[in-house]
């Protein structure tokens, strides 16, 4: 057994529906935290980064579900509004699940949401655009569902001495796919007429 079975085995009892995000972030929380390194080692300036990197990452994530939810509450199609909400409900997830890590790191999260995606988040709430539009939308944004998630998973590939961090993101990684492809899918149905 590896030194990551266990969280890998609560990460699935959590996305089985086994037990609850607050469950989750109290058995992580409850994880012996590791030494720390000394303040100007190479091994605290990369924690450091490790931090900012799911920092930014964090403020995405919460923008995204906040996206989400508010075109679930506008989507007069209740089809639509029941998976728009599990879709909105995984982002939140993140965001919490990433502010809690980021903490864990020793830093307050303070993570502004970057200039294009809150103008993205924002013309996708756009009052003339309709739901076909805005699936439209995010599927012409993210038309390849592996190179969206590309540069996080390069990211994954670097963190070696984290591996609480690197299964959080690698999990996180295999929503972000099955989310795009829902979208994708979705857009199909409605383009397609359903």
């Amino acid at each position: 057994m590896t030194d990551r079975e266990p969280l890998r085995r609560l990460l699935a009892l959590y996305r089985e529906g086994r037990i609850g995000e607050d469950e989750l972030l109290a058995r992580l929380a409850s994880e012996p935290p590791a030494a720390e390194p000394a303040a100007d080692s190479p091994a605290a300036r990369a924690r450091t980064e490790l931090a900012q990197l799911l920092d930014r990452y964090r403020a995405a994530e919460q923008s995204g579900a906040d996206t989400i939810r508010a075109w679930a509450e506008k989507t007069p199609d209740s089809e639509l509004r029941g998976a728009l909400r599990v879709v909105g409900a995984r982002e939140a997830a993140h965001a919490q699940l990433l502010e809690a890590r980021v903490r864990e790191l020793g830093r307050e999260p303070s993570e502004a949401v970057p200039d294009w995606l809150a103008r993205f988040n924002a013309s996708l709430l756009d009052e003339s655009r309709s739901d076909t539009d805005r699936l439209r939308y995010v599927v012409e944004r993210f038309p390849d569902v592996a190179a969206a998630t590309a540069a996080l998973r390069m990211e994954i590939d670097r963190i070696h001495d984290d591996v609480l961090t690197r299964e959080l993101l690698r999990t996180i990684a295999e929503d972000e796919e099955l989310t795009l492809r829902w979208f994708h899918q979705a857009w199909a149905r409605y383009a397609g007429g359903r």
